[in-house]
């Protein structure tokens, strides 16, 4: 058993050297441009591009990031995982606003920037896409799932949810300006 003084004693992440370059768009910019967002294996990394202060996003469960999306109105990041096994991979959603709070602050690593863990598909979060009013965030699942499914940000309640189509999908989008459609798309289909 552990003392008290072990216990407190836990290894927090300072810095970090690397990005996960195969996550598509998965280098992007804030709204405000003064921060980068990228993933790094099984975090999510926001970094101020003058200061070069990082903040961290991670859940601790090890499944790497598959996706990331900013929302329109600047206040929220998304990710996606790949599951190992037969849990769940999540789409998360995070507090964009704290994240950037905590890197200029120096506060590398918290975890009052969740804000919801979207459990649905199988497999892997394939794509996900905030809308334009950033009120709903849609997710696409990997192979194994091909699922669309439509959440409501603020209460991180699914809306409804169907099968992308027949064929494999890569890719889930909003419209630019209606937050009633979006479009996807994948092995010999637009829709």
């Amino acid at each position: 058993s552990k003392s008290a003084d072990e216990q407190d004693k836990e290894l927090h992440l300072k810095s970090l050297i690397g990005f996960t370059g195969s996550v598509p768009n998965g280098l992007q910019y804030t709204r405000c441009g003064k921060y980068i967002v990228y993933p790094l294996g099984s975090i999510v990394v926001l970094r101020n591009i003058a200061s070069g202060k990082h903040a961290f996003l991670d859940i601790g469960n090890g499944n790497d990031v598959s996706c990331i999306a900013l929302s329109k109105n600047g206040k929220y990041i998304a990710n996606g995982q790949i599951s190992r096994g037969t849990v769940k991979p999540l789409a998360i959603i995070w507090d964009l606003e704290a994240a950037q709070s905590n890197c200029d602050n120096g506060n590398c690593s918290r975890s009052e920037c969740l804000i919801h863990r979207l459990v649905q598909h199988k497999g892997k979060v394939q794509s996900l896409s905030f809308s334009c009013d950033s009120a709903f965030l849609v997710t696409l699942g990997g192979q194994d799932d091909n699922d669309i499914v439509v959440w409501n940000v603020h209460s991180g309640n699914a809306i409804c949810g169907r099968p992308a189509a027949k064929e494999s999908s890569l890719c889930v989008r909003w419209l630019n300006n209606r937050n009633d459609r979006f479009v996807s798309c994948g092995n010999g289909h637009l829709r």
